[in-house]
């Protein structure tokens, strides 16, 4: 607010003017500038108490939307929200590697949303439908719509006659109707069915972490909590479904592949064998096959033999050698080695002993001299046929084992030629054994994977679970009535603020004296109230002379005098913007309570083409003042109505046409009010509304001063404006402003406090 706005509104002291054209200039200049500055900005405290003055408004609206949001709100049927949570990502046991087969992904953001998109799913919607028998239930499925109300109204089968429907269904091309299948109408109904189900269910992840809320909705509680319940159960068994079927998969697959490979075994095993017998290639046991075993034996026989051979042919030499050296046969290592020569031999020796024994004894001649020497020569035969022997059979042993050699040697050889001829055909023996082999090998591990899944869908489980059971809600979640009622009342509070505030902002009339003070730099000289009865405002002066009517014209009179410092003016032009505003009978109010002080009051009535003064003082209006001002012989006594109630004097209008305007402008105008500023203390002007005549920005130059009635809350400020600004450049001096008709239980509304009845000093420009 500006600091006029702020400021209570007294009578400045008066100021002595030295050069009444200056001050006159400043005052004209001073409002010009006034009119033309554009308005100030409102503030938040403005804006309060605009409001504050439409508060009426503001809470009736607020009352209405409130009740009639609860009473939406109470018509809604209630709706009960159940929430069971699932715990997805559980880790499943792990007692076989059949991580390959079924694999437990570990949980992350993406699938846990993956399996939320899941549980709202149609199939799982379906099965929840089924075990809930919810197709029987009309909350879910409901009966066809009914067409509209308002259809049925503008439907022109309901106004027109029967038989005039008749004959234009008869004109009609007739078409057969089309059949509906049972099967199409049963899922075209089981599909709506699943449509409001998953309509009414809602599944969200509880913050960062990996478990899914699921709500259900349902006009009942048990329904709530037995969808959202039997919607986890069936999801938890439809992953536990899905990995046992999973696992079937494997399994089948499995013993599908182990059946081709014992097939394929049979069939490379067989291959195997085949070429086998076709290229003579026999296994024996582990050492490959007979030609290489044969082979190999007979290497290691050569070896030996030719060990042999070298051995019997080394003996053999050394025998000879020792034989050619004449070193005997005895000492050949291997009849050194006979023990029966060896025995021989010591019964040689024992034998010769004897025999010297005799012949020590008995001498060269004895018998038993003969018989000792003759046992003695005999087994000296003996060892020497036994060395012969022991020598031949060295030679002998020699053939053999070159003979020998000999045999195998050529034995080795033939088969050395045999296996070039099975080493070739071993080539593709040995990669349809390889073939076998990696065909086992895959068998071997088939069957041990096939082993592992037996039995593992006794223990499969999902890798979720329900970590919280829905419950019936006890209260239902929908509507929530008190929000919708506050919301409703916050909607009317602020709609009514919206009006009201669009209702302040186009009001463009003058509410507060301060308004117009602001808006056009004068005085506001009375605040004048409305009065509500049948009693005229005139007469009510002379009945109420302490009423507030009374007093608000007892304040424009001290206005008046305190206007000019000198003395106080003596012709007064009362003038507004637009007609209605109350300056007529403000002025004849005025002149009653002027006169009833004691003052001599002239009224003249310039409205000629409203006139009023006549009506309101009950004089003929025959004579006025188009009469003295158009006619040179008609008396100014003759034109004035003396009023027997309060003593003022009314000159009315008279019989005016257009063609006579101009008098009232002219100098026969400026000469009678001269004529009559000596008789009388006041003469008051009521002129029509400075918007509607021209006359008066004439009449402004010819009188003293000029008050400017505005009507309370009922002129428009581009009005009072246009209208004070042509006034002033007209170069009429104005008194100040007069708010009329002010209602005063509204007036405190907009005064903020303020009573109506307190005086507002003028403010008077100041003189330069």
């Amino acid at each position: 607010m500006t600091d006029v706005q702020r400021r209570p509104y007294h009578l400045p002291q008066r100021r002595v003017a030295r050069d009444p054209a200056a001050r006159r200039r400043s005052l004209i200049a001073d409002t010009a500038i006034r009119l033309t500055a554009p308005e100030p900005e409102e503030g938040l405290l403005e804006t309060l108490r605009r409001l504050w003055r439409q508060r009426r408004i503001v809470l009736g609206c607020a009352v209405v939307m409130g009740a009639a949001a609860a009473a939406i709100a109470m018509s809604l049927p209630s709706r009960y929200v159940a929430e069971a949570r699932v715990l997805v990502g559980i880790q499943g046991p792990r007692v076989f590697n059949i991580e390959a087969a079924v694999n437990d992904v570990s949980p992350d953001a993406e699938r846990v949303q993956n399996e939320g998109f899941i549980l709202q799913s149609r199939i799982l919607a379906k099965q929840v439908i089924d075990r809930l028998k919810l197709q029987d239930n009309p909350e879910f499925n409901p009966p066809p719509k009914q067409p509209a109300g308002w259809t049925r109204v503008l439907d022109p089968a309901r106004y027109l006659p029967a038989d005039w429907m008749a004959w234009i269904d008869a004109q009609r091309p007739k078409q057969p109707p089309k059949p509906v299948e049972p099967d199409v109408a049963r899922a075209q109904t089981e599909n709506r069915t699943i449509d409001i189900l998953l309509a009414q269910v809602n599944v969200s992840t509880l913050g960062r972490s990996h478990v899914l809320s699921v709500k259900a909705e349902s006009l009942s509680p048990g329904t709530a909590a037995s969808i959202a319940n039997v919607l986890a159960e069936v999801y938890l068994d439809s992953q536990r479904q899905e990995k046992i079927a999973s696992m079937g998969r494997v399994e089948k697959f499995l013993m599908t592949r182990v059946n081709e490979l014992r097939e394929q075994v049979r069939r490379s095993d067989q291959a195997v064998e085949d070429y086998r017998r076709e290229h003579g290639l026999y296994k024996s046991g582990s050492s490959g096959s007979v030609t290489t075993q044969q082979l190999s034996e007979l290497n290691t026989q050569l070896l030996q033999a030719q060990t042999a051979k070298v051995e019997a042919e080394a003996k053999l030499r050394e025998a000879q050698e020792l034989s050619r050296g004449g070193l005997g046969r005895e000492s050949v290592p291997d009849v050194l080695k006979s023990p029966l020569i060896a025995s021989l031999k010591q019964a040689q020796a024992d034998a010769e002993r004897k025999a010297a024994e005799l012949s020590a004894a008995y001498g060269e001649r004895h018998p038993l001299m003969r018989s000792a020497r003759a046992d003695a020569g005999n087994i000296a035969a003996r060892v020497n046929a036994e060395i012969a022997k022991t020598i031949d059979g060295l030679a002998r042993e020699a053939r053999q084992a070159a003979a020998r050699y000999e045999a195998l040697n050529q034995n080795f050889e033939r088969l050395k030629r045999t296996m070039g001829t099975v080493n070739n055909a071993s080539i593709q023996l040995e990669a349809l054994e390889r073939d076998a082999a990696v065909t086992r090998g895959l068998l071997e591990a088939m069957l041990q994977r096939a082993k592992q899944t037996i039995g593992i869908e006794d223990f499969q489980q999902a890798n979720a679970k329900l970590v919280s059971a829905a419950s019936p809600p006890e209260a239902p979640a929908y509507p929530p009535k008190m929000l919708i009622a506050f919301l409703g009342t916050l909607a009317g509070l602020l709609t009514g603020a919206a009006i009201a505030l669009l209702r302040e902002g186009s009001d463009r009339t003058f509410r507060r004296a301060d308004q117009i003070v602001a808006a056009t730099g004068l005085p506001v000289m009375s605040v004048v109230p409305h009065l509500p009865g049948r009693t005229p405002a005139t007469v009510h002066v002379l009945r109420q002379p302490v009423s507030a009517y009374s007093e608000a014209l007892r304040r424009l009179q001290i206005g008046l005098e305190l206007s000019e410092t000198a003395e106080s003016p003596k012709t007064v032009l009362f003038s507004s913007a637009t007609p209605a505003e109350g300056k007529s009978v403000m002025v004849a109010s005025l002149g009653r309570l002027l006169a009833s002080n004691g003052k001599r009051v002239l009224l003249i009535d310039c409205d000629w083409r409203c006139p009023r003064l006549h009506q309101t003082f009950r004089c003929s209006n025959r004579v006025g003042l188009v009469s003295v001002l158009g006619e040179k012989d008609t008396a100014l006594t003759d034109a004035i109505h003396h009023d027997s109630l309060s003593g003022v004097d009314v000159m009315p209008a008279g019989n005016w046409n257009p063609r006579q305007s101009h008098l009232i402008s002219s100098d026969r105008m400026r000469h009678m009010l001269a004529a009559l500023e000596p008789d009388y203390d006041f003469i008051l002007l009521d002129t029509p509304p400075v918007l509607v005549a021209a006359e008066v920005l004439a009449l402004s130059r010819l009188v003293n001063k000029v008050v400017f009635v505005v009507r309370w809350g009922h002129t428009r400020r581009e009005a009072v404006m246009e209208a004070l600004k042509q006034i002033i450049e007209a170069q009429g001096d104005v008194a100040g402003v007069v708010l009329s008709r002010v209602v005063a239980k509204q007036y405190s509304r907009y005064a903020y406090g303020m009573s109506m009845h307190e005086y507002a000093r003028p403010e008077m420009a100041r003189i330069t």
